[in-house]
This record gives structure tokens, C-alpha cells and sequence, in this order.
């Protein structure tokens, strides 16, 4: 469970947050490069999340 309760879209909507979407966007990035790995995606996206709750 993260501590980051909500995320503000460009819009300005406020939505709550949601893990699968970091992954997703990571690995579409990943994707547009070459990768294929989901599973590191993942461990990436943790990293990110624990670095935003950090701060």
C-alpha cells in the first residue's frame, strides 16, 4: 500500500492513485525502445514510488 493517496492530471482532475499505471507507463517507454521486460517495469515503478514517498 503506498502513501500517495492521489495524483492531479493535467486537467487538473483529482484521481486517486494507482501503481498499475506508473508500471504501464514505464513499460510503454520501455517498449518504444526496445524493451520487453514488464517485470523490471515493476521493479522500477517501485523505485519511483518509494522516492516520491520519501520525499
Amino acid at each position: 500500500m503506498t502513501k500517495i493517496p492521489f495524483v492531479i492530471k493535467r486537467s487538473g482532475a483529482l484521481v486517486p492513485f494507482n501503481r498499475d499505471r506508473v508500471i504501464n507507463a514505464i513499460f510503454r517507454a520501455a517498449v518504444e525502445v526496445g524493451g520487453r521486460d514488464k517485470e523490471k517495469a515493476g521493479e522500477l515503478a517501485d523505485c519511483v514510488i518509494r522516492q516520491l514517498e520519501a520525499n
